[in-house]
C-alpha cells in the first residue's frame, strides 16, 4: 500500500472541514466537541448522499453565490378604528380578506349582552403586494384613531442564510462520503458526531430562511376595532357677577334648609316619644304633689300664722 495515499486523504479531509468551519463561523461561530472531532478526522468516505433541497422561491444558485430575484421586504401595519357598529366593520374585514386571499392569525373579541361585537383586536396576514390596498380599506371602516406602517428590507439576510445553507449542504455531502471510508469504529463515531452537528445547524438555518421568506411573502396588520369612547362632560366655566352670587347664595340657602329639615326629621321621632311619655308623668307628679300639701292655718284676722 502506498503510504502517501492516507496522508493525501487526511489533508483533503482537514481542508474541507476547515473551510466549512470558517463559512459556518459567520452565522454564529459555534465551536463544539463535534466540530473539534471533525477537524481531527482521518480518512473519509460516506454512506448516504445529502439531497440538496430546492432553493427558496425568490432565489436561485449561480456558481457559489446565491442571487435573490426579488427584494425581500417585511411590511407591518397597525390601525386603530372607532366605529358605532364594530359588527358591521368585522364583516367588512372578512369580505376584504376573502378578496385578497388573506387570513386572520389571531383574534380577541368582546361581545355585549345582545351578542354583538363591542371590541375586536385582530392580527391579519395579507399578500405583500396587497398590503397598501388592505391598509386603505381598513382605514375606511370608521374613524381612524391611529395608523402606522413599517418596512424592513431582509434581502441581505436571505442571501446570507442561503449561502450558509449551501455551504452546509456541501459539508454534509463530503462528510457522508468520507464516512464510507472509515476504517474503524472510532472514526465512524467521530464522523457521525460531526454529521449530527452539521445537520442540526442546517435545520436551524433552514427554519430561519423559511421564517424570513414567509414574513416577506405575507404582510402583518394589527387591527383594533371598538365603539367610540363617551366623552367626559366639560367642567363649567368660572363666572362672576350678581346673578352668579344670587345663584350660589340660593344654592347655599336651600342646602342649609335641607340640612336643617333633615336634622328635624331625625330628632322628631325622639321628641314625640319623650312627649308621650313625659307629659303624663309630669301631670301625675304635679297633682300628686298638690294632694299631699299641708294647709296653712289662718288667724282670726285673716292672716296666716307663721
Amino acid at each position: 500500500m502506498n503510504p502517501t495515499r492516507p496522508r493525501l486523504a487526511l489533508a483533503g479531509v482537514l481542508s474541507v472541514l476547515v473551510l466549512t468551519g470558517c463559512s459556518g463561523g459567520g452565522g454564529g461561530g459555534t465551536t463544539t466537541a463535534g466540530s473539534a472531532a471533525a477537524d481531527s478526522l482521518e480518512l473519509p468516505a460516506a454512506r448516504d448522499g445529502v439531497a440538496e433541497p430546492a432553493e427558496v422561491g425568490g432565489t436561485r444558485g449561480v456558481g457559489t453565490a446565491s442571487v435573490v430575484e426579488q427584494q425581500a421586504v417585511i411590511k407591518k401595519g397597525e390601525i386603530a378604528v372607532r366605529t358605532p357598529d364594530p359588527q358591521d366593520a368585522r364583516n367588512g374585514v372578512d369580505t376584504m380578506l376573502a378578496r385578497l386571499h388573506g387570513s386572520v392569525d389571531d383574534e380577541r373579541t368582546v361581545y355585549d349582552k345582545s351578542g354583538s361585537i363591542r371590541e375586536s383586536q385582530l392580527v391579519l396576514r395579507v399578500p405583500v403586494a396587497s398590503f397598501g390596498s388592505a391598509m386603505d380599506e381598513l382605514e375606511q371602516l370608521g374613524t381612524v384613531v391611529h395608523s402606522s406602517s413599517s418596512a424592513e428590507d431582509v434581502t441581505t439576510q436571505v442571501i446570507d442564510v442561503q449561502q450558509r445553507l449551501r455551504t452546509l449542504r456541501i459539508s454534509l455531502r463530503d462528510l457522508n462520503s468520507f464516512q464510507r471510508g472509515a476504517t474503524d469504529i472510532d472514526q465512524l463515531l467521530r464522523f457521525e458526531s460531526a454529521i449530527t452537528q452539521r445537520r442540526g445547524e442546517y435545520q436551524s438555518l433552514k427554519a430561519q430562511r423559511n421564517h424570513l421568506v414567509g414574513q416577506a411573502a405575507r404582510s402583518t396588520i394589527s387591527l383594533d376595532l371598538a365603539v367610540p369612547a363617551v366623552p367626559a362632560p366639560e367642567p363649567a366655566a368660572h363666572r362672576a357677577g350678581f346673578l352668579t352670587g344670587l345663584h350660589q347664595g340660593w344654592t347655599a340657602l336651600t342646602g342649609t334648609v335641607v340640612v336643617l329639615l333633615t336634622a328635624v326629621g331625625a330628632v322628631l321621632p325622639f321628641a314625640l316619644v319623650l312627649l308621650l311619655l313625659g307629659l303624663p308623668l309630669w301631670w301625675g307628679w304635679r297633682h300628686l304633689g298638690q294632694g299631699h300639701r299641708t294647709p296653712t292655718p289662718v288667724a282670726a284676722d285673716g292672716s296666716s300664722e307663721d
